[in-house]
């Protein structure tokens, strides 16, 4: 079985597919009320089919019913990795996603959390083997390569959410140095001398070409 990564991924699949990622939806969905989920999933791939979605419940998500899916069969787990629910459905012979197309996939659960919103991690295996993980967190506003299904509960309050990300960027990554220069050992001390040592090069050659100008 092939576990296929973000840029792996990338290589085989259709070209102009990402609008097309796992998506989940909930008409009315409010904190505090339960809820019908739709989680819609593109088969992507060329060649092959989606035989297998499998939607990580988050902790505050209960799931209550199941309603049919023609020619799929569910089943609820718990545990695993990651010691989440998890509702999986299984395609019968013939009923798999065709390339290019969708199938949605309803979930009844209980009253939803005082989230802005809720991300759904999604395992999705097509015919030939190859497994597709849609679980990355969007992270401001530029789109991971594979994310996470995501309902929006409260749409303000995930806007605020991305422009405090996005205003913080850059102090994030200047925190992030010390760790990074721990990782490597020397190695950041090294580039930090060789730039300083450069910098001084250049000075020097920038005082003789100004004294040599002088004297002429």
């Amino acid at each position: 079985m092939t576990v296929v990564g973000a840029c792996a991924a990338a290589m085989v699949m259709l070209a102009g597919t990402a609008s097309a990622h796992v998506k989940v939806f909930a008409d009315g969905a409010v904190a505090g009320q339960p809820a019908t989920l739709k989680f819609r999933v593109p088969s992507e791939l060329a060649s092959v089919t989606t035989i297998r979605v499998d939607v990580a419940l988050p902790k505050e998500v209960a799931a209550t019913s199941f309603p049919p899916v023609e020619g799929w069969a569910h089943a609820q787990t718990q545990g695993g990795q990651d010691n989440l629910a998890h509702v999986v459905w299984t395609a019968e012979a013939g009923k798999e996603i065709k390339p290019d197309e969708s199938r949605y996939f309803e979930l009844g659960v209980g009253p939803l959390p005082a989230k802005p919103s809720l991300g759904f991690d999604v395992v999705q295996t097509y015919s030939d083997g190859t497994v597709v993980k849609w679980n990355e967190p969007e992270v401001g506003s530029k789109e991971p390569e594979f994310p996470s299904a995501v309902l929006v509960l409260d749409a303000a309050a995930v806007a605020a959410e991305k422009q405090a990300q996005a205003a913080s960027g850059p102090e994030v990554a200047a925190t992030s140095m010390p760790a990074a220069a721990e990782a490597g050992g020397d190695t950041w001390l090294v580039w930090v001398l060789t730039g300083v040592a450069a910098l001084a090069v250049v000075t020097a050659l920038g005082v003789i070409v100004r004294t040599r100008r002088k004297a002429s």
